[in-house]
């Protein structure tokens, strides 16, 4: 009699187990329809830093300016950032800070060479030595003198572009810095529209992140 129950039992329990197994059949199947292959897709927005050395004209004698930029690489082609430079040789009788606003593309090329354009828009701060002619005691004298200056500044650059390691890039480039005040000192212009100030630059700088 026992023998007979366990048998019917067993009977009765076989189709609940295989639907059950047949329901999670269906169910991993539908699972992986829904799923699909996983896919990896690399974002090439990235902070970049990069310390920067330029040497310049400032005063018709040739300079060197320390600093670097900071800021975000969009998508690869795009960084917006902030810079920020001081004088670092040929600082006799001279000083002069300044920095801004960064904006920069890059261009075309390959995975080791590219370029790029980049302008610094901004302002900042210039101490210069000089010399005057004035009149003491009937006599006409040269008498030294020293000036401050607050000023605009716009420094459109072209760079080229190598990659050295991944997220590592040397960038040398080539500009112009453009300055401007909002008042005239025949001390600072050596002539109406230029100041002493303006000159040709050239850099270089260690790009660090930023995308791929």
């Amino acid at each position: 009699m026992n023998r007979a129950i366990g048998a019917a039992l067993a009977l009765c329990l076989l189709p609940i187990a295989a639907s059950a197994q047949t329901g999670t059949a269906v169910d991993l199947k539908a699972d992986q329809q829904s799923q699909g292959p996983m896919i990896v897709e690399q974002v090439h927005n990235g902070f970049l830093v990069a310390p920067d050395f330029k040497y310049t004209e400032l005063d018709k004698k040739w300079s060197g300016l320390a600093g670097g930029y900071a800021g975000v690489v969009f998508d690869e082609h795009f960084f917006v950032g902030g810079a920020a430079y001081g004088l670092a040789t040929n600082t006799h009788g001279r000083e002069m800070v300044y920095g801004g606003l960064v904006l920069q593309w890059l261009g075309g090329g390959n995975d080791t060479f590219s370029f790029g354009a980049k302008t610094l828009l901004g302002g900042g701060r210039a101490e210069l030595n000089g010399t005057t002619q004035i009149l003491d005691r009937g006599r006409l004298i040269t008498a030294p003198f020293r000036t401050r200056q607050d000023f605009f500044v716009a420094e459109p650059e072209v760079d080229a572009i190598v990659r050295i390691v991944s997220h590592v890039r040397l960038a040398v480039g080539a500009g112009y810095r453009f300055t401007g005040a909002d008042r005239y000192d025949r001390y600072v212009f050596d002539a109406p529209g230029r100041m002493r100030l303006n000159g040709a630059v050239g850099s270089i700088s260690l790009q660090i992140g930023g995308g791929s």
